[in-house]
């Protein structure tokens, strides 16, 4: 685990590609995804083809709860 600011750990980082049939989809799950800012572009989410991202699980160090997270590291768009 890496502290990443105080008091939050991040896990391993997993890097893969997202295309858009699982954009399309998690858009659809959650209308928050989709309206996501891309870091790479500043587009949202819903806009592009494919999104090469970093998921990692973060931790509170006090609390032990953790949550995904995703960073762009690469779009279609840029």
């Amino acid at each position: 685990m890496t502290t990443t600011c105080e008091g939050v750990e991040a896990g391993p980082a997993k890097t893969r590609t997202i295309e858009e049939p699982e954009i399309d989809r998690r858009s659809a799950k959650s209308p928050y995804f989709g309206s996501y800012i891309c870091e790479v572009c500043g587009d949202d989410f819903a806009l592009h083809r494919s999104l090469t991202v970093q998921e990692m699980e973060y931790t509170d160090i006090e609390t032990r709860v953790s949550w995904p997270g995703l960073i762009v590291i690469a779009c279609d768009r840029s």
